[in-house]
This record gives C-alpha cells, structure tokens and sequence, in this order.
C-alpha cells in the first residue's frame, strides 16, 4: 500500500511453513518499509496510524482444495474484506489477495491511498485484474 504523502509503504506480511501453509492464527503481520530512509528500513505501525492502516483482530485461517485463504480486513474498511490465498506451484510459494473490486472478486494488486493532514483520508483506489484477465480500478471516497 503506498500513499500520497512520501515514498514510505504499508506492507502486509503473510507468514508461511515450507509447506506454504499459514504460521499461527493470526498469520498477516503490518508493518511500514522506511523508503525515505533506505530500502530495508521498517517499523511497526503507530497506534494513531491503526484506524487507516491496521487489520481488524480476526484472521479466519482455512484449507481449501488449492492450498490455503487467509481473510483479514482492513480497520478503516471491515466491511470489505480480503482473502489471501497460498498455493505451492513449481515448487515455490504463490500467494495472492482477493476483494470485490466494482461487481466482482478479482485480484488485488496495489492500494493507493491519499492522505492529507494531519490524519485525513481522502480516497483509497483499489487496482486489480479481474476474471477476465483486465486491470479493474475503483475509487473509494469516505
């Protein structure tokens, strides 16, 4: 997730076993890459930053035929909630992150969102592939 205000990113970690299964109960992690600083820097969220950035408590963890779905929702969007899917393909993990994007679930791929002071959200876009293989965007306004 990038934003408006600096190079800085919120990123969400899935914690995965060497069989791609989920780590743990509540196996997505948040945290910020520091890109203003340098390409390794991280930090943990600020409590004041939870409301736009955190993940609700609740991460529901289960088998599916393919692999594995994590579902988790964003704090400031518990209404809209993402499933990230894990599967071992060619031998390496895959995961990747579902939400409705307009009428259909497609592939989430990046989230921008633009900030102003001190702690506003202006609008999120969401940019994703749908079922038909198209970039799908939508633009959410608080």
């Amino acid at each position: 997730m990038s934003r408006s205000e600096n190079r800085n990113q919120v990123h969400y970690a899935l914690s995965l076993d060497e069989a791609c299964r989920p780590v743990g109960t509540r196996p997505v992690h948040v945290y910020w890459r520091m890109l203003e600083r340098g390409p390794s820097e991280v930090e943990e969220l600020l409590g004041v930053e939870q409301p736009v950035y955190g993940l609700e408590d609740s991460q529901t963890v289960e088998a599916t035929a393919e692999g594995w779905r994590v579902r988790v929702s964003l704090k400031a969007f518990p209404s809209r909630p993402i499933d990230i899917t894990t599967a071992r393909v060619d031998g390496k993990c895959q995961v990747q992150a579902w939400t409705k994007l307009g009428n259909s679930v497609s592939r989430l791929e990046h989230v921008f969102v633009k900030t102003s002071w001190p702690f506003t959200v202006d609008f999120v876009r969401l940019d994703g592939v749908g079922p038909d293989g198209q970039p799908v965007h939508e633009l959410i306004r608080q």
